[in-house]
């Protein structure tokens, strides 16, 4: 049994999910119910507010066992909640290949509410492109604000006057496709996997890690992989 979330991060994700009893479908078409149950939802269901608060807890459950699994440091029931709320929301893959993960195991705690803050976007339905959602922009601050209520107390990050010197700490080099005629992005690495699209000359790219020879990007700067091109055609 996973680590229970506490009331501070049930409320969080209450407030962005908002309650439904009535199935429906998000704007990505998914059907959904409840606290943003989805899954197992059925057009026309319709469920009772205690029904709702029991699916929330079994599937932020669900997720805590994920973060769990997925995080190898020692976390605060502050900062466990709050990545219980991001996965829940943008889905286990996304937090077991993300940069916030890589560099939270490797100890770097104060990189989180910044990585956080890197996925506020969903694909338009439309335009099949992502977009930056100001529901999402909020709710990775309030995530990482709850990741930070579970800091050492601190007078300097206590202060509520605001800093008039204020860094990134994305550390990435962004690095661009060097290929005069563009650059194949696959799926997958290597030549068997399908070509996603052609990335031109100049394309600006994250490399989150490499496979033999072939590297996983990043086009968004969101911290998801996008897809996987040939290292012998990418540079500084």
């Amino acid at each position: 049994m996973s680590r229970p979330v506490t009331e501070a991060g049930l409320d969080l994700v209450r407030t962005f999910e908002g309650l439904r009893t009535d199935a429906y479908r998000c704007p990505a078409g998914v059907w959904t119910i409840g606290y943003g149950h989805t899954g197992d939802v059925q057009p026309g269901q319709r469920i009772s507010q205690k029904q709702a608060e029991q699916l929330l807890k079994d599937d932020l459950a669900a997720c805590g066992a994920e973060v769990e699994r997925l995080i190898g440091v020692p976390l605060t029931d502050c900062q466990f909640a709050a990545l219980v709320s991001f996965a829940f929301n943008a889905g286990g893959d996304a937090l077991r290949t993300s940069t916030l993960r890589r560099r939270l195991n490797q100890g770097d705690y104060e990189c989180v509410p910044s990585e956080l803050a890197r996925w506020d976007k969903a694909t338009h339905p439309g335009s099949g492109r992502k977009v930056s959602l100001p529901g999402l922009v909020r709710r990775r601050a309030a995530e990482g604000d709850l990741w930070l209520q579970g800091s050492v107390d601190d007078p300097f990050r206590a202060s509520t006057d605001m800093p008039q010197h204020v860094q990134t700490d994305d550390t990435r080099v962004a690095s661009r496709v060097l290929a005069r005629d563009g650059l194949r992005l696959r799926s997958g690495p290597g030549l068997e996997h399908a070509v996603l699209r052609v990335l031109p000359c100049g394309t600006a790219l994250f490399v989150e890690r490499e496979i033999n020879g072939w590297l996983a990007v990043d086009l968004e700067g969101d911290g998801a992989i996008d897809g996987f091109v040939s290292a012998a055609f990418v540079g500084t």
